[in-house]
């Protein structure tokens, strides 16, 4: 696989074919702050698209525009006790894709049955034209296309859709008495969205009991969203218990719950990890004992997870802030993050403790499971056992603390010392934020200290003594992707929030890695769907188009900021040809650092350029300073050796194939078999269970002798 490259390596090489100490003095800008910030939102709201979920959940549409007046286009669905639609059982059950001639008692079947194909296929289902109540077009709800100046004006909505002028429909005519099929035209000029859960929820109806099925007609008739449907199933713990979890249900009653609940040992908790892998052959597990076998840490993986870090493994982070409530174990999830510039959860573990012997065994695991591969960067809680650990087991990986932690413990250590002294507390949180040279921080520490007497605070000594490890000053050259935009640490806290509490139940971190993992999955799918669509530039510059090109959606609006931003500076040139001060002559929000001006070095011989801000370097996209320049001296695209390849839209794709081709040459064929026969079994016991499930006697007696048979086989030992 082709190895990935430090951001920082690029900085050194050059652009053919381009002249960059050339290029006259800047024009006058002519937009203020104002303009510049209603620009970029402008673009961000034409890059959204509609929640996924959202479109295929949504009612039967009742925007039909026809050609009568007195169409009866309106949705007739709505007339139903329930607002939402919801296929019947029948209808599930007889579902195929519509054919010519297909024949119907009214209309409203012909409507059902064709939006019963939608919702299982991938779109939405609308009433289209209508000639005289003689015949009908029930369309794709993207058959149509919104203006320009509509385009411009609409803003953003949760259920807003991308029109494209779909010709993909069902023509319905009477015919005799009944409603028939007439025309058919089945391919869409788009992607089709299919929610996986919530068509495996409808595909599972016809397996429902007598009971669910009543159920789930009561949750019609009470106008209950499928979604929430699909939850109140999945928390009954139902035969549709497959179901994935959505994060926005939880609530503060289940957090109360969660909490009354009895915690459990560890014994169970390892059931329920053998039961994991029963269920996902992918899924490994590695325990660490005591020297009387006694299980104290256990940590687990699976295959995707596997190959997320093999392509995304450049960087890491780590985030012990999760306990369990009765052992009090650190809960200690290690993630990366991919080519959109989202978390990925590339393993979890529960430790004993927090010493650096145990930590050191994770590390070691961890790594073990990867194949060996190290990070390049990690950042990590403020912890001394974790930076003993990273050092005994990963010596060449950089290591630094969150920014955003050390800081937090400095106001609860310091809170009554700043309140004290006015303004400290502000001019200490900009000097660690603003300093872009070691220099530079180090010598306003010691303004700072004797401004306000502080020298003999031992909590602000060991700040200073420990400034290596935590101050952004010292890391300007590596790679830590929008750590300072997103406090990566903290957003591990938030990846977590919303399935688990920060003093948790054991089994709950094991039950509820599982949804999170299909979340992931599903953010994923949604981001590479919206990649592949056309994003709106906010200007008329060549170099936006070719970003737009390129990035992936989330990247790329980080850098249309960044360029956006750059209009912002007028450039000074201080050296001829070599040396440039970009100064900022309108304000804007949110800088990322507070200063008026920043200095842009060119290289004329190698062609290069650096700026003091290093964002290149640290996050991989490049600083509106450079982008500024680019203007200046008339660069329409970015040049290549500025573009990381792990935030382009086609990178993930390129590296999945290489990752498959590796694995095939080792391995993995094996684990394709065992795979399979694990497949095939599960399949015959399933086949058996249902026949049986219904008769006690039945199942006493098979699983009687499944623990015989069970006995008879040798006793194998899996691989993690």
């Amino acid at each position: 696989m082709e190895e990935y490259i430090n951001p920082a390596a690029y900085e050194e090489q050059s652009v053919n074919g381009t002249d960059w100490s050339s290029g006259v003095l800047p024009d006058k800008l002519e937009n203020g702050a104002n303009s510049v910030d209603c620009s970029l939102q402008l673009a961000e709201e034409q890059n959204q698209l509609p929640d996924i979920l959202g479109i295929n959940e949504m009612l039967i549409d009742d925007t039909g525009s026809g050609s009568d007046s007195d169409s009866s286009s309106g949705n007739e669905a709505d007339k139903e006790p329930g607002k939402y639609f919801y296929p019947s059982f029948e209808e599930l059950e007889n579902q195929r894709p519509p054919e010519v001639g297909m024949k119907f008692p009214t209309l409203e079947d012909a409507n059902r049955y064709y939006s019963t194909h939608a919702l299982l296929t991938g779109f939405v289902a609308i009433r289209g034209q209508n000639y005289v109540r003689k015949k009908f077009h029930l369309e794709c709800n993207r058959s149509r296309k919104l203006t320009p100046s509509q385009d411009l004006k609409r803003r953003r909505e949760i259920d807003s859709i991308n029109r494209t002028q779909c010709q993909a429909k069902v023509v319905v005519k009477p015919v005799k008495g009944q409603w028939e099929f007439t025309a058919i035209q089945s391919e869409h000029n788009h992607l089709l969205c299919p929610s996986p859960s919530l068509t495996r929820f409808f595909l599972n109806c016809k397996h429902m009991s007598t009971e669910e099925k009543s159920f789930l007609r009561v949750l019609q008739q009470s106008s209950i969203h499928p979604k929430k449907a699909m939850k109140i199933f999945k928390r009954m713990g139902s035969s549709l218990g497959n179901l994935p979890f959505k994060k926005k249900g939880a609530s503060n009653s289940e957090s109360a719950e969660q909490q009354r609940k009895p915690n459990s040992d560890v014994e169970k908790t390892l059931k329920h990890l053998k039961e994991l892998e029963l269920q996902n052959p992918c899924v490994s597990c590695t325990m660490q004992t005591d020297e009387d076998g006694i299980v104290r840490s256990i940590f687990w993986t699976d295959a995707r997870s596997r190959m997320d870090y093999e392509i995304f493994g450049d960087f890491i982070s780590l985030d012990t802030t999760y306990s369990t409530n009765r052992h009090n174990m650190p809960f200690a999830p290690i993630i990366g993050i991919n080519s959109h510039g989202r978390s990925l959860v590339l393993g979890c573990a529960l430790l004993q403790d927090q010493r650096a012997e145990t930590f050191a065994w994770m590390f070691r695991t961890f790594l073990q499971a990867m194949g060996g591969k190290l990070p390049r960067s990690i950042i990590t809680n403020q912890d001394e056992a974790i930076g003993k650990a990273i050092a005994e087991v990963m010596p060449q990986v950089r290591h630094r603390f969150c920014k955003f932690y050390v800081m937090m413990k400095a106001r609860e250590k310091l809170r009554a010392f700043m309140a004290e002294r006015g303004n400290i507390n502000v001019e200490l949180h900009s000097l660690v934020d603003n300093s872009l040279t070691e220099t530079e921080f180090e010598e306003g520490w010691e303004a700072l200290i004797e401004i306000y007497g502080a020298s003999e605070n031992e909590h602000l000594q060991i700040l200073w003594q420990t400034r290596k490890n935590w101050v952004p000053a010292y890391f300007r050259e590596d790679f830590y992707p929008f750590v300072g935009a997103t406090k990566r640490g903290e957003g591990t806290n938030l990846l977590f929030k919303d399935f688990v509490l920060p003093k948790d139940r054991i089994e709950k971190f094991l039950e509820k890695y599982e949804e999170m993992q299909e979340m992931i999955m599903k953010i994923d799918d949604e981001d590479r769907l919206q990649s592949k669509t056309e994003l709106s530039c906010f200007s008329l510059q060549p170099i936006e188009k070719h970003a737009a090109r390129i990035y992936t959606r989330p990247i790329f609006q980080k850098v249309q900021k960044e360029l956006l931003h750059s209009t912002a500076f007028n450039v000074q040139e201080i050296q001829r040809g070599t040396l440039y001060r970009l100064d900022k002559v309108f304000d804007y929000e949110n800088p990322e650092f507070d200063r008026i001006s920043f200095e842009v070095l060119v290289t004329p011989d190698t062609n290069t350029i650096k700026c003091e801000c290093t964002k290149f370097a640290r996050d991989g996209i490049l600083c509106c300073h450079i982008f500024r320049l680019f203007t200046q001296f008339g660069i329409n695209e970015i040049p290549e050796q500025y573009i990381v390849p792990r935030w382009t839209g086609k990178f993930k794709e390129d590296q999945v194939v290489l990752y498959k081709e590796k694995c095939l040459d080792t391995h993995d064929i094996n684990q394709s078999e065992n795979t399979l026969r694990y497949a095939m079994l599960m399949t015959k016991v399933s086949d058996i269970s249902k026949e049986i499930c219904c008769d006690l006697s039945k199942c006493d007696k098979f699983m009687l002798e499944l623990d015989k048979i069970r006995e008879k086989l040798p006793t194998v030992r899996r691989n993690s």
